[in-house]
């Protein structure tokens, strides 16, 4: 092939790059990362996506005086109110408190949804006799009553209409209805709930929007007096949202550069040569931009965590040209025949690379396999770059160099051979004794799994730091459990509903949960609303008798209020032949908190509150609950979800699937080695390198404490892939070199050395991630890494020589 030919077919290359930079678009939602099939992540989806709550911004406000909090709140909503093209909806205390008259709404529509029977009750109740007993009631009450809040809930209300059902007015309240949800019991911490106006559809339109909210915050609390003695904060799905992507972005740019950085020092402390480390960070560079550009093109988006990819492929892709820059150093051949030379286990290493990640496809995390395809690709990618484009540059420097980094023969005299025969026994030594120390340790207790979901979380959050802080205000000290119910209609919901409500019932006298709430009495019943519409007829009509009767007890024109709000209530739902929903202010911020509608689906929530009888009890029993709940409430879309349980679920998941990873990839390790080698011996050593650095590593994370997560399970692929990698450059030296160890480690073996070095900088940085779990996930690498470059430079030539 020409050199002409060679440079059209690295310009075509431009056109799928371009072609997925501009497809290219990134995604933070951590949930992306797992598989929708579970019930449990899809639950959680449906709840971000469905429900007020999953969506709105929470704002915490906070000082020592009562009043001057309450001052605070009132400005900051009503600042947020004016800027309508920000938000939609934004309460600071309950709206049918801001807005009385509001209130009538939800309870026409509670009423009308409750059994004929209890709606009948109502009817005997605004008649007769019983109508004026409750007139009466309602005077002596408002006489009596040392209740400021009963004397004026009954001044305006003589019929006594605000007396729900017990169980539907505990409903509404446990959905945030009360004033408790709003304010601590002292009043000197409250929430302002701000719902976005429009959908925030990414992590750049949550910043930006964020951004907008808090300037107009700030300038309303500036204009307070004594704005300093207010601290306020920001919680909820923007808030998340914004602070992972930032900390994500910033990590990336942490590691990314810093491992260049590290890769820029100890290359220029090995070598000394100024024109190949330009070049070798040159190609990084493209490797790392071409990587992404094809992750656009077959992906179009990825998640800001799978781009943890950047720093497993610099490390990768860094060995390929340090051992080609090492091997045409030592041997002063030509450059081709270089190339020759090192290319079967380069290329060799980047198959077997790259298939070990490509199989994380098969994990059923859809995030893990992202970050495989990446790799995959990037190691290919990377492995033809460095081969045909490293090197060519470098002749002249190459040139230069002279007689530098010559390999000296072996002496081959008889010290020598004692020596290196002394040395051999002393390495099989230390490889027993490593080998029974690992073991020792590991009897007496192996790395855990965190079940966790700890691991998706940021390390120092100010979002996560608010939403405790609200919690331990308001008294909350349990989170719950969360069910999201989904039908095609009313009826099909409120049928799921009841389905659902069976087994909770059991559950709670199998004590097994404390308490549970369900959609059910804030639910519209279709049924209930038909068989209700002549009696809510007959109040209608009779309602001048029922306003005689009220002003004729002395009460005032004002009085009558809420009750002409309620019958206009009912008479504008029996005008209509749908089912009735409330749609003021007040009515859809208690419906929308368990209840929406979208795609020509509803859904419905409900809380469930497992039991907690000791320390630890709460996960225990919400993952037994878990386990317990039935799949035929699975597919009727009756899904149990929440944080707590999400751990527990991905790894039942991880462990049913873990022997459709590890076979294949055993399989493809063997038939790479084999085709590699030719040598079941070779094999054989490549696999005990493998387990050999595999039994210190975790011998090594059960001294320090450390136990696998989701996130950092991502590092067994890169573990895995380096090992064999490592041992497939050492025995084709080995090989080339006829044993002579010596001559291995001043050429592959320093190469090895210097990658090792780098890779385990640039997943040390990691260790500092925002990011619970990239940090652990970067900490296992550098720990892994390191084992897999002592075994392979230190351990694995001796094993050879002891082999052959």
């Amino acid at each position: 092939m020409t050199r002409f030919s060679r440079h059209w077919l690295w310009l075509l290359l431009l056109i799928p790059i371009g072609l997925g930079l501009t497809r290219l678009r990134f995604d933070v939602e951590v949930l992306n990362l797992l598989p929708k099939n579970s019930p449990v992540v899809r639950g959680l989806m449906l709840y971000q996506q469905n429900f007020s709550n999953g969506q709105e911004l929470l704002l915490t406000i906070k000082s020592e005086d009562p009043d001057q909090t309450e001052e605070a709140a009132r400005t900051i909503a009503m600042e947020l109110r004016a800027a309508t093209n920000l938000a939609s909806q934004v309460n600071w205390q309950p709206p049918w408190v801001e807005s009385p008259g509001q209130g009538a709404e939800l309870v026409a529509y509670l009423w009308l949804n409750q059994p004929p029977e209890v709606f009948g009750q109502l009817t005997n109740r605004l008649s007769g006799d019983e109508l004026t007993n409750t007139i009466l009631e309602a005077r002596e009450q408002i006489t009596t009553s040392l209740s400021p809040e009963t004397i004026a809930l009954r001044g305006y209300d003589p019929l006594d209409l605000m007396r729900l059902p017990e169980n539907v007015s505990a409903g509404a309240q446990s959905f945030g209805g009360g004033s408790e949800f709003f304010a601590s019991q002292d009043g000197t911490f409250r929430i302002v709930f701000v719902q976005p106006a429009y959908e925030l559809s990414g992590y750049r339109e949550a910043d930006a929007w964020l951004k907008l909210v808090q300037e107009i915050v700030t300038k309303a609390v500036n204009a307070l007096d004594s704005p300093e003695e207010i601290t306020l904060s920001y919680t909820g799905h923007p808030a998340f949202v914004t602070e992972i992507a930032s900390g994500m972005q910033s990590d990336m740019t942490v590691s990314v550069l810093g491992t260049m950085v590290i890769i820029a020092i100890l290359f220029w402390i090995a070598h000394r040569r100024f024109r190949p480390l330009l070049w070798l960070l040159v190609l990084l560079g493209l490797v790392l931009g071409g990587t992404l550009s094809f992750g656009g093109l077959f992906f179009g988006t990825l998640n800001v965590v799978s781009l943890g990819f950047a720093a497993i492929l610099l490390g990768l892709s860094v060995d390929y040209g340090l051992i080609l820059y090492q091997e045409a150093r030592a041997s002063k051949e030509p450059i081709p025949k270089v190339r020759r030379t090192v290319a079967p286990s380069i290329l060799w290493s980047a198959v077997t690379t790259a298939g070990a990640f490509a199989i994380l496809n098969f994990s059923g995390l859809p995030g893990l396999g992202q970050l495989g395809s990446l790799v995959a690709i990037g190691v290919l990618l990377s492995a033809t770059v460095m081969l045909f484009a490293y090197l060519p540059p470098l002749r002249a420097t190459l040139s230069s160099d002279g007689n530098r980094g010559a390999i000296p023969q072996p002496a081959g005299d008889d010290n020598e051979k004692t020596s290196s025969r002394k040395r051999g026994i002393e390495f099989l030594i230390a490889t027993l004794a490593l080998l029974i120390i690992s073991v020792g340790i590991l009897f007496y207790g192996g790395p855990t799994f965190d079940q966790s979901p700890e691991a998706l979380r940021p390390k120092n959050s100010p979002a996560y730091g608010t939403l405790e802080k609200i919690k331990a205000e308001l008294g909350q000290t349990q989170e719950p459990l969360w069910i999201v119910v989904s039908g095609k209609s009313e009826s099909e919901v409120a049928s799921r509903l009841l389905q659902a409500e069976t087994f909770l019932q059991t559950a709670a006298e199998n004590k097994l949960i404390t308490s549970y709430t369900l959609a059910t009495p804030l639910w519209p019943r279709a049924n209930h609303q038909i068989q209700n519409r002549e009696s809510a007829q007959q109040i209608i009509q009779n309602k001048t008798n029922l306003y005689a009767a009220v002003l004729g007890q002395g009460f005032t024109r004002e009085s009558l209020h809420l009750t002409e709000n309620i019958l206009n209530t009912w008479q504008s739902a029996l005008r209509s032949t749908n089912i009735f929903w409330p749609t003021n202010d007040a009515s859809r911020w208690t419906m929308n908190q368990i209840s929406s509608h979208r795609n020509n689906t509803f859904f419905a929530l409900g809380l469930v509150y497992p039991v907690t009888d000791g320390p630890g009890s709460e996960f225990a029993n919400s993952q037994r609950l878990l386990e317990q709940w039935p799949d035929e409430l699975i597919r009727n879309d009756v899904i149990l979800s929440g944080w707590t349980v999400l751990g527990a679920a991905m790894f039942d998941l991880v462990e049913h699937d873990l022997p459709r990873v590890i076979l294949p990839m055993f399989v493809l390790l063997v038939v790479a080695l084999w085709l590699a080698f030719r040598s079941f011996k070779a094999v054989f050593l490549s696999f005990a390198a493998l387990f050999f650095a595999g039994l210190c590593l975790f011998a090594l994370m059960s001294l320090t404490d450390q136990s696998w997560n989701l996130m950092n399970m991502m590092a067994i692929p890169l573990l895995l892939g380096s090992a064999v990698d490592y041992s497939i450059h050492i025995q084709h030296a080995m090989h080339r070199h006829r044993g002579d160890i010596l001559a291995v480690r001043r050429s592959v073996g320093r190469a090895l050395l210097l990658c090792g070095g780098t890779t385990i900088a640039g997943f040390g940085s990691l260790a500092f991630s925002s990011n619970a779990g990239m940090a652990s996930l970067g900490l296992i690498c550098a720990i892994g890494i390191a084992m897999n470059v002592i075994t392979a430079v230190y351990f694995l030539p001796r094993w050879w020589r002891a082999i052959h």
